[in-house]
């Protein structure tokens, strides 16, 4: 995976007697792409790398616990780079998403531009309390000049450190016990070393670690430390998925990784890999069991999992569908991993591999937009209905439950509270004719101060909303704006006065799990599975289990049957009617027979023994 994020990586540690550091954050800089993107425990700068983009983002430490430290890029970098080491030492305490990607600048021309130094500003610090020691890291690969970067790191004093980036896996810059300025800031400013002889003067920011002491240190204190990070509670796992094992670690060079199906009793062997990768892809395998553990090891340090299930894959989902403006869309955090729906979707699918959420929202929407396909739009309205991302889409793809996140784009288009309450409606009655119930985010906060009309669009809008939605409503607002109501505080302003910040998506996210919807959807598609539909048309399946010849029977004529196996695979396909079908060639397992009658596709749990 390739990263180009700003990392600071702050870790918040017990005191020990001597010394133990007091926080430690770790920055990562680049890739707006999720799968690019370090862990939640990890700060992804990677909005943009161009100065004054933002007020901001605050940092927090590895406990995901906020710092109060705002970091700025004040000083454009160039762009960003993704050709960073995906091996990195694990002396330097850097993971692989981290190492692969950076920011990088340029002081002789490249495509035409030129950018002589790249610079952040770390705000909002402790001046006379704190002392801030900084560990650097740069990687470029596959190059044969010397592309050494120069750090200049000031507060109420000085220092540089450099770092070659060329093919550089083990290297790391270090400026020790920096204190802020009076303004409480401290500034990174990096360039061309005396010893880069690159054409193009290139010079790169991977990854910044920083350690906060209450007196000054001689050397970065580092202890070594593996921590499972998931599954660390139960979760279910179909037969087939690929789920993603993750886990910290600091000075540790391989983890070995295993799993039980028998409570922990005996252990089947995974892999052994490199711990900076923090993660790998495990396919679920082709066994049931409600007693799963995932063991994750290094010498004489074993982590064993919660329990986890392993259920058929049924081809059972619980599909959830967004509709909605560029809140939804992601804008706002440093990093879409970072971003409501992006965390949603990851809490979602630990908890269960059938959970499905399809995020169909787009930057700049009005109700207007996810209008049911075919609402005649009112004169003098300059929107369109958008076919691939509303109501009807959403209704299309199947959805079992569909969440509305509109944030302000209505009260900025002047489009008055009775017309977003119509649109609403007609959303609504959509969702309720295909029985798909419906909850609808509250406008969030957005600076307005300067027309008023706006601003009574948008706070009259969240009292309808309760109203119109009651506990299908869920909360944006409150606690995010000042006392007007119409603007957007500065630690949720992402600098633009409309888009949210990391913690402002953290407060969606989390409120959005109160209301619980994902197990009201389960209930109701598993109630959908149990439903007498297939006794009313008498349809029996039998035996079950089945050992060699299945007989089927009907009242109503059938069409077709399909026979799908635990990894969802079409296994058997009948286009004609028959009341015998061999299946002594299936493998003995769960297996879901779909069987067509009247247009209509039945579900039936089949068991080969």
């Amino acid at each position: 995976m390739t990263k180009n994020s700003l990392y600071i990586f702050i870790y918040c540690s017990l005191v020990s007697l001597i010394t133990a550091a007091q926080d430690r954050v770790f920055i990562d800089f680049g890739s707006t792409n999720e799968s690019q993107a370090s862990t939640e425990y990890i700060n992804n700068i990677s909005s943009s790398y161009q100065a004054g983009y933002s007020n901001g983002v605050l940092l927090f430490n590895n406990l995901g616990i906020s710092t109060g430290i705002n970091l700025q890029v004040h000083d454009a970098w160039l762009n960003v780079n993704s050709s960073g080491t995906t091996t990195p030492s694990y002396q330097i305490n850097v993971p692989q998403t981290a190492s692969s990607d950076s920011f990088f600048g340029a002081t002789g021309s490249f495509n035409g531009n030129t950018q002589i130094t790249g610079g952040l500003k770390l705000r909002q610090l402790d001046p006379p309390n704190k002392y801030y020691s900084f560990a650097v890291f740069a990687s470029r690969i596959n190059v044969t000049d010397n592309r050494e970067t120069l750090y200049t790191i000031t507060g109420n004093t000085t220092q540089t450190t450099t770092v070659n980036a060329s093919n550089n896996t083990t290297q790391r810059g270090f400026v020790y016990n920096i204190q802020p300025d009076a303004n409480g800031e401290i500034e990174i400013i990096a360039t061309t070393g005396t010893n880069n002889n690159n054409s193009n003067g290139f010079y790169y920011l991977n990854a910044l670690e920083i350690q906060i002491e209450n007196a000054p240190i001689s050397q970065l204190i580092t202890q070594q430390n593996l921590q499972l990070t998931y599954p660390v509670q139960p979760a279910i796992w179909e037969v087939g998925k690929t789920v993603q094992l993750l886990w910290k670690s600091e000075d540790v060079d391989l983890v070995t990784l295993q799993y039980s199906t028998d409570g922990g009793n005996s252990f089947s062997f995974v892999a052994t890999v490199p711990a900076t990768d923090a993660s790998y892809d495990f396919i679920v395998p082709n066994i049931t069991s409600n007693n799963v553990v995932i063991r994750i090891s290094h010498g004489s340090q074993v982590i064993d999992s919660a329990p986890v299930t392993i259920i058929p894959n049924d081809l059972t989902v619980y599909r959830i569908v967004v509709l909605g403006s560029s809140t939804a869309a992601g804008s706002g955090p440093s990093n879409q991993y970072n971003a409501w729906v992006w965390k949603y979707r990851r809490y979602l699918k630990q908890l269960d591999t059938r959970y499905e959420v399809i995020n169909l929202s787009q930057g700049g929407f009005v109700t207007y937009n996810i209008l049911p396909t075919g609402t005649a739009i009112p004169a003098g309205v300059n929107k369109t209905i958008h076919v691939d991302k509303n109501i009807t889409k959403a209704v299309n793809l199947n959805a079992h439950g569909i969440i509305i996140n509109l944030p302000s784009n209505d009260a900025a288009s002047n489009y008055p509270v009775t017309d977003q309450l119509h649109n609403y409606s007609l959303i609504t009655q959509t969702a309720s004719q295909n029985q798909i119930p419906l909850w609808v985010a509250t406008p969030q906060p957005r600076n307005f101060s300067a027309n008023g009309s706006q601003v009574a669009i948008q706070t009259q809008m969240v009292t309808e909303t309760y109203n119109t939605f009651g506990n299908n409503a869920v909360d944006f607002w409150t606690g995010l704006g000042n006392t007007a109501g119409n603007q957007i505080l500065l630690p949720y302003d992402s600098g633009d006065g409309v888009h949210a910040t990391n913690e402002a998506h953290q407060i969606f996210y989390e409120r959005l799990l109160l209301k619980n919807i994902h197990s009201t959807i389960k209930a109701q598609v598993d109630a959908a599975l149990t439903t007498p539909d297939a006794e009313s048309l008498q349809l029996t399946l039998y035996p079950n289990p089945v050992k060699d010849l299945l007989f089927i029977e009907a009242s109503n004529p059938m069409e077709s049957i399909k026979i799908f196996n635990q990894l969802g695979q079409l296994v058997l396909d009948k286009k004609e009617p028959l009341s015998m079908i061999n299946v002594q060639e299936l493998e003995p397992g769960f297996y879901l027979v779909h069987i067509q009658i009247d247009g209509v596709s039945y579900h039936q749990r089949l068991l080969k023994k």
